[in-house]
């Protein structure tokens, strides 16, 4: 004869609710959203270990991706940020400032056309006849300005720099932005 022994087997747990969270931050993730895919697959993977949800798998996916998304997205914005200015760029802001230097300039001859206009270099910006001006240019790289000519109608600025495809560009009283002052 054969004796039998019944056991109750354990009735299955039913889960209550759906991977929602999970798969929402499995879905945020892969849009690069990362802070919010983080906090979904955290809440989802709460979720799951309470019985609440069926699956690991979407929160815990969408929790990796968020994290690897919001690592890249940091190193994205770190290397634009330290990145220095291209040679283009730093030629574009030198003429920038040889413009305002020269328009300064005329504004001092205007305001005294028989005196004497003086420019110089400070670490911020310029000065011209006694006006802080900013600079453009990045303000690591060495800059020089030297003004020739004496008086209201025939003088020639010359801003020189580092970092551009040029080292030098030029304002002309009769001419405006021109690459180097007119020989006489």
């Amino acid at each position: 004869m054969v004796d039998t022994i019944e056991v109750e087997a354990p009735q299955e747990v039913a889960v209550e609710g759906g991977n929602g969270v999970g798969i929402a931050s499995f879905v945020t993730g892969c849009l690069g959203l990362g802070p919010i895919a983080i906090v979904l697959g955290l809440v989802g993977l709460s979720r799951w270990r309470s019985g609440a949800a069926g699956r690991r798998s979407w929160p815990l996916a969408g929790l990796v991706l968020g994290i690897v998304g919001t690592l890249g997205a940091a190193a994205l914005a770190a290397a634009v940020l330290t990145s220095g200015t291209d040679a283009a760029e730093q030629d574009l802001r030198a003429q920038a400032d040889v413009v305002m230097l020269g328009n300064a300039v005329v504004e001092g001859y205007v305001a005294d056309p028989d005196g004497a206009v003086t420019v110089s270099v400070e670490p911020s910006g310029y000065v011209v006849d006694g006006i802080e001006l900013p600079a453009q240019l990045s303000l690591d790289e060495d800059r020089a300005v030297s003004l020739e000519g004496t008086d209201a109608f025939d003088w020639c600025l010359t801003l020189t720099y580092g970092g551009g495809q040029d080292d030098a560009v030029a304002f002309a009283a009769t001419e405006g932005l021109v690459r180097s002052c007119p020989v006489p």
